[in-house]
């Protein structure tokens, strides 16, 4: 045996002896007993970061990000209790994270905007503080007054936020702390609304914390307001998120830019139905009522039918050009939205023009784009969320999502 065998063998048993010591801790907190010759602060700590540094990764997870956040946070004070070999009731749990009050939950529900350079250190700081109050409050023998900790709350919080980019680059971010699809009942429909009505000042608050992470997130207010009043509470936690016409739009525009039409407008037409739109410099104005008849994304097909009502143009070469070409760049400007990312860029889409229908199959284009890079519960984000369905309503594109085991 080699000098660096020898040296892999060592690392190996002593991994092995480091994970049956924390399978033994484990167990002593789950029996309900305090875990024996550790720092237990020390070990909080290790807590805090690791739930800190998960929260990176899950929180850009689409739809689902904001949710398995909450699990996230669940569990990481679930092994914080453990430390200290305290059981602690999921009631129990939810309810120290409620008397956190609106600023803990506004913030949370900023992570909705699909915004990494405001998700992440928001998800990352909001969780690095309801980690320090935990164990605050473990500490403190579980005082029924929650509110002396919010302090602890708002200083930790800050100090996640600064120093979030060292929590990205931490190892444990891949690894989850709990089932992350768990649902709990959160009882945050109440704030989250209010939430909404006032998210012009909450966007400040958030502005303010953010003040000394990233200046250039200012102009964010308008936008986030936007996002949050899409948004209904009972949609969210089932899976599903509205994305504000204005979003779809503004892609769609860019899209449009060298192909042989402009945008002039897009918006929700009635029922299940949108309008869009463009103006041709030969052709003039040209109006499509769009009904979405199918729409799925998942790791094996990405399809969409759609059925052009009322739309009836002589020329019928032209008539296939407007409906490939924009209805391919609408279906890449939906899919952008919904990540906030250019995962479709090219063109060469599988089209079938007919009928008045327009099937699009970019099945391909989904398998070779980043999002296969992006890993939620130890597999790609396509492994374990599935769109299954796309409905226009007043407020904005509604998505909504299968969560796969």
């Amino acid at each position: 045996m080699t000098e660096e065998e020898k040296q892999e063998q060592v690392k190996q048993e002593d991994a092995q002896t480091e994970q049956e010591q924390e399978d033994t801790q484990a167990e002593q907190g789950q029996q309900g007993e305090p875990m024996q010759d550790i720092d237990i602060e020390k070990e909080a700590e290790k807590l805090c970061c690791w739930g800190a540094a998960r929260a990176s990764v899950i929180v850009v997870t689409p739809v689902l990000g904001t949710m398995a956040l909450m699990a996230n946070e669940v569990y990481m004070i679930t092994r914080l209790a453990d430390l200290r070999g305290v059981q602690l009731e999921d009631g129990a749990i939810v309810g120290l994270l409620g008397s956190l009050g609106a600023s803990f939950v506004g913030q949370t529900f900023f992570t909705l905007i699909p915004f990494a350079p405001l998700q992440i250190p928001v998800a990352v700081g909001v969780t690095y503080g309801v980690g320090k109050v935990a164990n605050a409050w473990l500490r403190a023998g579980r005082p029924e007054d929650v509110a002396q900790f919010r302090e602890i709350f708002e200083e930790a919080r800050d100090e996640g936020l600064s120093k979030f980019k060292e929590f990205t680059k931490m190892g444990c971010k891949e690894k989850p702390l709990g089932d992350e699809k768990k649902k709990f009942n959160f009882k945050a429909e109440p704030i989250f609304n209010d939430v909404k009505g006032k998210a012009d000042k909450a966007a400040g608050q958030v502005e303010a914390a953010l003040g000394n992470v990233w200046e250039y997130l200012k102009p964010m207010r308008e936008r986030s307001q936007k996002w949050l009043n899409a948004q209904k509470w009972e949609d969210i936690s089932h899976g599903k998120l509205t994305i504000p016409y204005d979003e779809v739009h503004t892609k769609l525009a860019e899209a449009l830019v060298g192909s042989d039409f402009t945008l002039v407008d897009f918006a929700y037409q009635a029922e299940q139905q949108l309008k869009l739109t463009v103006k041709d410099e030969s052709h003039g104005t040209i109006a499509l009522d769009i009904e979405i008849e199918e729409f799925t994304i998942s790791n094996t097909k990405a399809y969409v039918r759609m059925h052009l009502v009322n739309f009836a143009i002589l020329d019928n070469d032209f008539a296939q050009l407007i409906v490939e070409t924009v209805g391919t760049k609408l279906i890449m400007s939906i899919v952008n939205a919904i990540f906030n990312e250019k995962v479709l860029e090219q063109e060469d889409f599988a089209c079938v023009y007919n009928d008045s229908t327009l099937e699009v199959d970019f099945t391909q284009l989904i398998q070779n784009s980043q999002l296969v890079k992006i890993s939620f519960l130890e597999k790609t984000v396509l492994d374990v969320v599935h769109f299954v369905a796309l409905i226009p309503t007043t407020k904005g594109l509604l998505i909504k999502c299968s969560l796969k085991k």
